[in-house]
């Protein structure tokens, strides 16, 4: 079953990998999945695991936020900048995350 969440991480996943030039089986290899699972990934079918997340963000330096979101820090980016740690950047996440649920909340 494709989830939208996954799959619009996936399409944003898939560009991001495009414009830094990196072939699938590339990412996969990062990412330490199978080229065939790393398709998967693009296309909704799988979802990113925090752990995968966060070696996106360490390796690669691509901001979670936009991955999960699609809100960029900074207009036109979706790399992160060396001024967030990792401590504020799971802070800044776990903020957006209770916000995105008191709003869901509220339409109920």
């Amino acid at each position: 079953m494709v989830y939208v969440e996954n799959e619009l991480i996936g399409r944003r996943l898939e560009r991001i990998r495009k414009k830094m030039g990196l072939e699938r089986a590339e990412l996969a290899e990062i990412l330490g999945v199978s080229t065939g699972q790393y398709r998967k990934i693009e296309r909704g079918i799988y979802g990113l695991d925090v752990k995968k997340i966060l070696i996106l963000y360490s390796k690669l330096q691509i901001d979670p936020l936009y991955l999960l979101t699609g809100n960029r820090r900074k207009e036109n980016s979706y790399i992160s900048y060396g001024e967030t740690d990792r401590n504020s950047l799971v802070c800044e996440l776990l903020d957006y995350c209770r916000n995105k649920l008191a709003e869901d909340t509220e339409e109920e």
